[in-house]
This record gives C-alpha cells, structure tokens and sequence, in this order.
C-alpha cells in the first residue's frame, strides 16, 4: 500500500502566527487565505500531471475546514470521491479558548457547510448539522499518538495492497502520523510539513517482515518559493 500524506493549504491561523507570532485572535476553524488557495490549485494541478510516482486512488480528509478546502481541487482533478475521515483532524481537536485560557471543545462545522465546500464529500457517520466532533478538548500527547496509530491501522484494513491514499491533514498531527508509520515510539524532534508539502509512505517488503519507507518528507514540487509558507 501506498500513502500521500499532505499537509492543509495556508489558513487564517497560519497568517496569524506569521503575522504576530501569537494565537490571540485565531478561530476555531479557520479557512484558506488567498495564498492557501492558491497553494491548494497548484497542489492538484500538479498531481494532475502527473508529479507524483503513483496514482492516488483513495482521497481521505480530515473534517477541518482548511483540509477539505485543500482537498476539494484534489478529488476534482482526479474525479475521486473524499472520503472525510473523524481521525484526521489537527491535535487538540477544533476548540475555543475563552478570556481564562481554558479551552473547550467546539464540534466543528456543520455537514451543510462541510458540503458546500465540496459536493464529492462523503461524510461519515457522526457528522451532521451540529457538527463533527463530539470528544473532550485532547489535551494529553498520548491521546494524539494513539488517534495516529489508530487511524493509520483503519486505513490499512479499509483499503487494499494496491491501493493509494491520500491523507489531508495537519501539521501537528503530522509529527504522531510519521512516527505511526515507521513504528516510532519515542521521538525529541520535530518533522518540518509545510502547507500542502508531500509526504509518501510505501508498504515495502524489504526483509522478512513487512518494512515501511518514508520516500518523500515536506517535498513541496508544486510551489516556488515565495509560495511557500509554515
């Protein structure tokens, strides 16, 4: 099996930290900026011609605003239904931050507005018109690497040996998702995932027993330079 895991295009709350270096402002789920969207065209058309070393047959997405936004000129271009995926969403969970700084949790957007953004969204089950996310505020590191693992399995069992699947997810999610790919279970560094960067997974049976490679890691072939942002 294959896996195309990619990184959400420029947000609100990305240009917010470049901005100010501060979260005071963000919002709980926020859309692409100008730049973001741009991003996310320039990742599709590029995957459209043929950037990658595989064809993506599967496209799962988290269920965050920002992701499908990126993900919805991806499943255009490759005629694929996106599949939204209530495992794929950034740690910590959509939440709100009140004037004490104690977050609480906040259930997402609604499947009406979810749909309007792309009509090929599958939603699955739990989504509905007061949301998607139903969980506490996840607050403890290991919640985050067990939801990592978790999801990593599910994808394995729900698809076949041939398959490709794209992922659109997070960047701090990213770091859990990387180390559950290679059986990492301690890690003191951080792996760089710029908006919309590239990261491929190959299932690869090298030895006697089934070996995972990282080919690619915050390969961003799409964008030039001054297209790049964290």
């Amino acid at each position: 099996m294959r896996f195309v895991v990619i990184r959400h295009a420029q947000s609100a709350n990305n240009l917010l930290w470049q901005q100010t270096g501060d979260s005071v402002g963000r919002h709980h789920d926020p859309e692409l900026t100008d730049l973001g969207h741009r991003q996310a065209a320039l990742l599709a058309q590029a995957v459209a011609d043929g950037v990658l070393p595989w064809d993506i047959t599967h496209i799962h997405t988290s269920l965050m605003t920002r992701a499908v936004q990126t993900s919805a000129p991806l499943a255009d271009v490759l005629d694929l239904p996106l599949l939204g995926n209530l495992d794929a969403y950034e740690t910590a969970g959509p939440f709100i931050e009140d004037e004490e700084g104690v977050r609480n949790p906040h259930p997402g957007a609604s499947d009406e507005a979810l749909l309007r953004v792309s009509a090929r969204l599958v939603l699955p089950d739990g989504a509905g018109p007061e949301g998607w996310y139903t969980l506490p505020y996840e607050a403890e590191h290991e919640s985050r690497a067990e939801r990592a693992r978790t999801l990593v399995a599910d994808l394995r069992q729900r698809h076949d040996d041939d398959d490709v699947v794209a992922l659109l997810t997070h960047g701090a999610f990213f770091q859990h998702l990387f180390r559950a790919f290679l059986g990492i279970e301690q890690m003191t560094g951080w792996v760089t995932k710029h908006n919309t960067a590239i990261s491929l997974f190959a299932d690869e049976p090298l030895t006697e027993e089934e070996t995972v490679t990282a080919q690619a890691v915050d390969w961003m072939p799409h964008l030039s330079p001054e297209l790049i942002s964290e």
